[in-house]
């Protein structure tokens, strides 16, 4: 039975304790120094696994700078658009795509890129997004220089201009494993030029204050991009040993890293940023941990908890296949937690089953109700008991 078909069960007060009871029979469930349960930490990679396949892509890639009158739009002989450049040729990936179509100021861009995504896509539209690609070239200063991130397996990753600096992840990666050198890599995600996910802290950096038999710890929330989809970020996150979900809280401390991809970029400075950031946001975890139990407080009377669920999707905007995902995961899961407390894990438990970016997205969210007031909780718990079932067909998916 899917947990869709579950949603309107009654609430079982057993559920979800297989934490409880695991840490209860045994205690040798939690990889030696950590919060981290051994079957999560099966699933976690070193930082050398993830150097190993970062040095990999890298010697499978090579940066072009090349002037405009080097640069054209052709159809290939496998009839697709692709990039000309000095003689050799490369199919730009739908980020590429969107990057040239805005640097080129193609007249109406996006019908540039929606083109290729059509259905009966073929060469005669390749054509077509050639013809406006070297229209638009034509009209740029031939002389200026653009970066093209290409591939040996003949894509184009990246068009952005010559200012462009892309942060290597493999020195970013580096940065981490000094500043966190018996951290472990969670959720890793990304591809050849995008990395982000969590590292696992030890207990022997964090000091919790706190019993040895919590099953919640502290991570860092990272991510970096070599083709502009994002800078680097280092928030302090919080995770649940067993389950594999956490929040991004969020909250930071002292200077936030706002490095851009642009210019001149001092590596020694940057260098020096990074570690500073982290040294500010370690201590945070601890309080994130207490503040996230002690939203067990926060607790949902006469209200059903498929009416708090259905306004905590109408204020975050999901949509009605999220809203349907998040209440369903607290029904497989988090049903003995009436709570705030279980409304978070079960946003963050929902993020895990979505895209790359919706995990991070639900992630946040999750972690911004840490500092959710009494009186805004007590807000969307009333305006949840004003919902009806029409307001639930608009809101949950048809499975519901």
């Amino acid at each position: 039975m899917s947990h869709y078909e579950k949603l309107n069960m009654t609430a079982d007060a057993d559920a979800g304790s297989f934490v409880r009871e695991l840490r209860g029979q045994t205690g040798t469930g939690f990889q030696e120094k950590t919060h981290v349960h051994k079957d999560w930490w099966a699933t976690t990679i070193s930082y050398d696994d993830a150097m190993e396949n970062l040095q990999r892509s890298a010697e499978e890639r090579e940066d072009i700078l090349a002037p405009v009158k080097n640069i054209s739009a052709v159809v290939n002989e496998d009839g697709e658009f692709a990039f000309d450049v000095q003689g050799r040729e490369f199919v730009p990936t739908d980020w590429s795509l969107q990057q040239f179509s805005i640097r080129s100021k193609v007249p109406s861009s996006t019908v540039i890129q929606k083109l290729r995504l059509q259905e009966d896509f073929d060469e005669d539209d390749a054509a077509v997004m050639a013809a406006l690609g070297n229209n638009a070239l034509r009209r740029l200063d031939q002389d200026k220089i653009y970066r093209m991130r290409t591939y040996t397996d003949g894509t184009c990753r990246a068009f952005v201009t010559d200012r462009y600096a892309p942060i290597d992840n493999r020195w970013y990666l580096e940065q981490l494993r000094t500043n966190l050198p018996e951290g472990r890599l969670s959720h890793w995600r990304g591809d050849e030029d995008t990395i982000f996910g969590n590292i696992l802290l030890p207990d022997t950096i964090i000091d919790y204050g706190q019993s040895d038999d919590s099953d919640y710890g502290g991570m860092m929330s990272i991510g970096n991009c070599e083709i502009g989809k994002r800078r680097i970020q280092q928030v302090p996150s919080l995770f649940r040993s067993i389950c594999l979900n956490g929040c991004i809280w969020g909250q930071v401390e002292g200077s936030a890293i706002k490095k851009r991809h642009i210019g001149t970029i001092d590596l020694i400075e940057l260098g020096d940023q990074i570690a500073a950031n982290i040294n500010e946001q370690l201590p945070l975890l601890p309080m994130g941990v207490r503040k996230l139990l002690e939203l067990r407080e926060m607790e949902v009377q006469d209200v059903t908890m498929k009416s708090v669920f259905a306004a905590v999707a109408m204020e975050n905007k999901f949509s009605r296949t999220e809203a349907s995902e998040v209440f369903g995961q607290w029904v497989d899961n988090e049903r003995q937690d009436k709570n705030l407390f279980g409304v978070v894990n079960a946003i963050t438990r929902a993020g895990q089953v979505f895209n790359n970016q919706s995990w991070v997205k639900f992630d946040q969210i999750g972690g911004s109700m840490l500092d959710m007031s009494e009186s805004r909780w007590s807000g969307l718990v009333s305006r949840a008991d004003t919902l009806t079932d029409k307001d639930f067909e608009k809101i949950y998916a048809a499975t519901v």
